[in-house]
């Protein structure tokens, strides 16, 4: 599996000011973060995933590889889950396009998310 940095967080996870807040409305999914740069600003980001199909969070402490995605979100190229959700449905498959983004946080673990694509707003 080819994995593909997409986009590199502006903060540090190590440093957040709080823990991530994470809200689902309808088939989308939003992390919030909080936390200083490196150049000790306080910076606020939203990272939206679009149109989610699936989601899955591990610990850092059950968190078996990183892909790369220390603080990043990395697209996971031809992954096993999608292989597996094409095989279950072809049609809706081909409908939605879904990728497979990742991204680890310090101390928090990794998230998965198979959705369509994803938005980063970001606020100094």
């Amino acid at each position: 599996m080819k994995s593909e940095i997409k986009y590199e967080l502006p903060v540090f996870s190590s440093n957040l000011e709080q823990d991530p807040v994470i809200e689902s409305k309808d088939m989308n999914m939003e992390i919030e973060l909080i936390g200083m740069d490196e150049e000790n600003r306080l910076r606020k980001i939203i990272i939206k995933f679009n149109s989610v199909l699936c989601n899955k969070h591990t610990s850092a402490r059950f968190t078996p590889k990183l892909y790369d995605s220390y603080d990043r979100i990395v697209e996971l190229v031809d992954s096993e889950w999608l292989v597996e959700l094409k095989n279950i449905n072809k049609e809706d498959f081909n409908y939605w396009n879904p990728k497979h983004y990742i991204m680890y946080l310090d101390g928090i673990g990794m998230f998965q998310f198979i959705a369509q694509g994803y938005e980063v707003i970001e606020h100094e």
